[in-house]
C-alpha cells in the first residue's frame, strides 16, 4: 500500500496545505510520527514547505530521554529544524489537580502553538479514530465525541487519518526507516491501551475483520450530522445564554449551545461529557439564582438573574488596605486600582483633609446610608437590586472612613459624606494594567 499517495490525497481532499506553508510536526519518535515526517518531506517540493519538528519529553518513562535523543538525531540526519521541551508532567499535573493525560495534551499543544508555525501536523491514524470513538462511547460522550478525530481543527492537520496502523508500520519496515517504541503502549493498564490491545482485536477476530474501517466511516457520518446541528445551534447562540430562550429550544440544539458556551467561556477544546451537559440543562430548567454545578478544569456553571454563567471557580479573597486621598491604591486580589482625588466640579463625596481611608472586601452585615434615600440599606440588598453576580460583588471594593462606608466602589455613595464643608473628592476605579 502506498501510504504516501494516500496521505497526499487526504491532504488535497481536505485542503490541509497551501503553498509556502511553514509546517510543524509533532514528533515523538514512534512509528506514526516518524512516518508522518517522511510523508511531509515527500510533499515538501510540491507545496514548497518549510518543515520543522517539535518533541515533548513528558518525563513519564525511563526511556523518555532516549526518545528525545532519537527524534533530535533523526531531524539532524534529515536536515529538519528541531525543537524540544522537557516537563515533569506527573508532578505538575498533580499540583494543578489535573489528570496526567489532559495536562500533557494542554502542554503539548501550547508548546506547538508557541513556535508560531502556519500548520501543526499530528500523526493520528485510522486506528486512533476507532479507539477514540470506543473510548468516548464508554465514558458517556455526546455525539461530538462519537465523530472520531477531525481531519483539520484550526491550524492543526492530520494527514494520516485515512491510513491504518499496520500499513504505517509496513511502510517503515519496507523502507528501512527506524523508529522508537513506547513500551507502555503494550501494557494493558490504561483504558486506551486495553481498547487497542484487547477490545479491537477481539472484535476484529470474532465479529468483523473490517471493524476499524466501519467505525471510521460511521464516525465520518456522525461528524457530518453533528456539524449540521452545530451550524443550526450557532444561529441561536449570541455569545451569552439567556435561560428563557434556551429552554424554548429543542434538546439537540440546547445541548450544542451548552457546548458552544462551554468552549467560549473556558477556551477549552474538550467537549463536556453528556452527564455534565444534562446537569447544566437541568440547572437551566430550574433557573434558580445561586445554584451551582462543578465542572472539569475547576470551572462552575450557575444561573444568575436569568442567565447561564460558566466561570472559573474562584475562592473569595478578603483584603483590607489603608490609604490616603490622592494615593493610587492597587488591590491585586481583584486586579483593580483605586484613586480618590480632589474634585471641585460635582464631587462624589466630601472628606476632611486628613482623612484616612480603607478599601476592603465586602462583609456579611455591611450597611450604609445611600445618598438620595432615607434610612439604611444592607449592602447585600443593594447588590441584589442591581442584579450583580457573585463575581461582580467580590470585585467591588468597599471604601470606608472612620469605619463608615463612604462608597460602594463607584456605584453608590453614602449621604453621610455629602457635607459640603469638607473637601470634594472623586473616586476612580480601574483595571490594573497587568491584571
Amino acid at each position: 500500500m502506498d501510504i504516501l499517495k494516500i496521505a497526499e490525497n487526504t491532504v488535497s481532499a481536505h485542503n490541509m496545505l497551501a503553498r509556502n506553508d511553514r509546517v510543524l510536526i509533532g514528533l515523538s519518535g514512534g512509528a506514526d510520527s516518524t512516518a508522518l515526517l517522511y510523508t511531509m518531506l515527500s510533499l515538501k517540493e510540491k507545496y514548497n514547505l518549510e518543515i520543522a519538528c517539535a518533541h515533548i519529553n513528558h518525563c513519564l518513562r525511563d526511556t523518555a530521554d532516549r526518545d528525545m535523543l532519537f527524534a533530535e538525531s533523526l531531524c539532524e540526519k534529515l536536515g529538519v529544524k528541531f525543537f524540544s521541551l522537557k516537563k515533569d508532567i506527573r508532578t505538575e499535573a498533580k499540583e494543578k489537580g489535573i489528570g496526567e493525560e489532559l495536562y500533557a495534551r494542554e502542554v503539548r499543544y501550547s508548546f506547538f502553538e508557541s513556535l508560531g508555525y502556519d500548520k501543526i501536523a499530528t500523526a493520528h491514524n485510522k486506528n486512533d479514530v476507532a479507539e477514540t470513538l470506543l473510548f468516548n462511547f464508554m465514558r458517556g460522550a455526546q455525539i461530538g465525541g462519537l465523530s472520531g478525530i477531525p481531519y483539520k481543527r484550526g491550524n492543526i492537520i492530520r494527514p494520516l487519518l485515512d491510513i491504518k496502523k499496520a500499513d504505517i508500520e509496513a511502510f517503515l519496515k519496507e523502507n528501512g526507516y527506524e523508529y522508537v517504541t513506547d513500551e507502555t503502549n503494550f501494557e494493558a493498564v490504561y483504558t486506551r491501551n486495553k481498547i487497542r490491545l484487547d477490545l479491537i482485536p477481539k472484535i476484529e477476530k470474532d465479529f468483523n475483520p473490517s471493524f476499524v474501517d466501519v467505525v471510521t466511516k460511521n464516525a465520518t457520518l456522525i461528524r457530518e450530522d453533528g456539524e449540521l446541528l452545530d451550524k443550526m445551534a450557532e444561529g441561536f447562540f449570541s455569545g451569552e445564554v439567556i435561560i428563557s430562550e434556551l429552554n424554548s429550544l429543542e434538546n439537540p440544539i440546547k445541548r450544542r449551545i451548552i457546548e458552544l458556551f462551554w468552549r467560549k467561556s473556558t477556551n477549552k477544546e474538550q467537549n463536556l461529557s453528556a452527564d455534565f451537559v444534562e446537569d447544566i440543562l437541568s440547572l437551566c430548567q430550574k433557573n434558580h439564582t445561586g445554584n451551582v454545578i462543578h465542572l472539569p478544569f475547576g470551572f462552575v456553571a450557575k444561573t444568575e438573574y436569568g442567565k447561564l454563567i460558566i466561570s472559573k471557580k474562584l475562592q473569595k479573597q478578603e483584603y483590607f488596605y489603608k490609604f490616603s486621598p490622592d494615593e493610587v491604591l492597587e488591590i491585586p486580589e481583584i486586579g483593580k486600582t483605586v484613586l480618590i482625588k480632589k474634585e471641585n466640579n460635582k464631587p462624589d463625596f466630601y472628606l476632611d483633609n486628613n482623612a484616612e481611608l480603607v478599601a476592603r472586601s465586602r462583609k456579611t452585615g455591611d450597611v450604609f446610608l445611600p445618598e438620595k434615600m432615607q434610612g439604611t440599606k444592607k449592602l447585600s440588598d443593594f447588590f441584589t437590586d442591581r442584579k450583580m453576580t457573585e463575581d461582580e460583588r467580590d470585585k467591588t471594593p468597599v471604601i470606608l472612613c472612620d469605619d463608615k462606608i463612604v462608597s460602594v466602589g463607584n456605584l453608590r455613595f453614602s449621604r453621610e459624606f455629602q457635607d459640603k464643608s469638607g473637601t470634594g473628592y472623586k473616586i476612580e476605579i480601574r483595571e490594573c494594567k497587568d491584571a
